[in-house]
């Protein structure tokens, strides 16, 4: 799925042309890393929110130190019964593979916070248009265009708002939550909208 994360951060500008509204939004690159966080937490449950859009979010983050610390409890205990009772080998077994998981884990928040990083440190030109029939992000030189008639649902979240496209190999748009208001205004089926900040 090819996803684009995008920051809102700087100025809005609105123009009326033949009755249709186009609004620009120029994108800077300073944003939290709990925004990066929650967007990539929105992908990786898409499947999920196309489902049932009215849930709660957890970033990456958060849930790999959920994962990495639930192996940890088990390596624990596990460890202190299997040195109780040498001699029950499916102690050891247990002990090896909550050993393993808990180091995949700590490898798996490491690649996510280094992900994270990345993003942070994008400098391309950005800007959003936002037209009745479409959404068009441009970075530099690339444009990408997600149709209002594929968008699902546009998901309000504690730290972004997103675009969720109908199907996988859609672009899948997120936006900074202070700019939330701007998008809102902009949006003419309000049928899509989702509002789930009050979940958080």
């Amino acid at each position: 799925m090819d996803i684009l994360i995008i920051i809102f951060n700087y100025k809005t500008l609105k123009l009326y042309q033949l009755g249709v509204i186009l609004m620009e939004i120029k994108i800077d690159n300073v944003n939290s890393k709990n925004y990066y966080d929650e967007v990539l937490g929105v992908i990786s449950n898409y499947k999920k929110l196309i489902k049932n859009p009215h849930q709660k979010i957890n970033g990456l983050k958060r849930q790999a130190t959920i994962l990495t610390g639930i192996s940890l409890v088990f390596l624990v205990v596990f460890s202190i019964l299997y040195l109780m009772n040498r001699s029950y080998s499916l102690y050891l077994i247990v002990v090896i593979i909550f050993a393993v998981a808990f180091v995949l884990g700590i490898i798996y928040y490491l690649l996510i916070n280094r992900r994270v990083n990345s993003f942070k440190n994008v400098s391309s030109d950005r800007k959003l248009i936002i037209e009745n029939d479409y959404v068009e992000l441009i970075v530099g030189e690339e444009k990408s265009r997600l149709e209002m008639s594929d968008v699902q649902y546009f998901i309000i979240n504690k730290y972004s708002v997103c675009f969720i496209p109908r199907t996988e190999n859609s672009k899948l748009i997120a936006v900074n939550i202070a700019y939330k208001d701007s998008i809102l205004s902009a949006i003419d089926d309000k049928s899509i909208i989702v509002d789930n900040s009050s979940l958080y």
